[in-house]
């Protein structure tokens, strides 16, 4: 993948320009920027882009992306009401955060709150993470997707659950591409799917 200008390796980092200064963007921190350092082939996310965030956690990767689509918006959704209250912090900054405190196996439920998303978006560590994300990927007709899929929420060993996770991602869709972001997230691999 060739960088947009806005981002940049440097020093084993990722590094966003904002405001015409160059931040840090942690791949300890942030599967999407392991993502990037690893290789990942596909950069769908453009300034207007609309995205569903399954696992918004506390904002971190969120926060980036809401630099990146600023002219479109990040529908963040998540369980855990400790994650959600700190993502509210985030929200008072950030006018194109949407957030909502809910299950991502009932897309049902936030459906009326994020539109038909451009990329779909996961970070759920969950034993049925896969049908979560295809689930949600049936039920709004994304371009895109992106799973940052974990072994150690199903059982087996690693190399076992990313086989059997992407024979079932490849059974649903055209294109599934693995990258390997275990260097910087432990037991994880990244899937982008159309």
């Amino acid at each position: 993948m060739v960088l947009p200008d806005y981002l940049r390796k440097k020093k084993g980092f990722l590094e966003l320009k904002k405001n015409k200064k160059w931040i840090s963007w942690n791949p300890y921190h942030s599967k999407l920027s392991a993502y990037v350092l690893a290789g990942g082939p596909e950069w769908p996310f453009e300034e207007k882009s609309n995205i569903l965030y399954l696992g918004a956690a506390e904002g971190n990767t969120v926060s980036f992306l809401s630099h990146i689509c600023h002219g479109g918006r990040i529908i963040g959704v998540d369980i855990s009401s400790v994650a959600m209250a700190e993502l509210l912090v985030l929200v008072e900054k950030r006018r194109n955060i949407i957030p909502f405190l809910g299950d991502a196996q009932l897309p049902k439920k936030y459906s009326p709150h994020t539109g038909i998303p451009d990329i779909l978006y996961q970070d759920v560590a969950q034993r049925d993470q896969v049908e979560i994300f295809i689930r949600n990927y049936d039920f709004f007709g994304p371009k895109c997707g992106f799973l940052m899929l974990k072994s150690r929420s199903s059982p087996g060993k690693d190399n076992e659950v990313f086989r059997d996770s992407e024979r079932k991602m490849e059974s649903r869709f055209k294109k599934v591409d693995a990258v390997d972001i275990t260097k910087w997230a432990k037991g994880h691999m990244a899937y982008y799917v159309e």
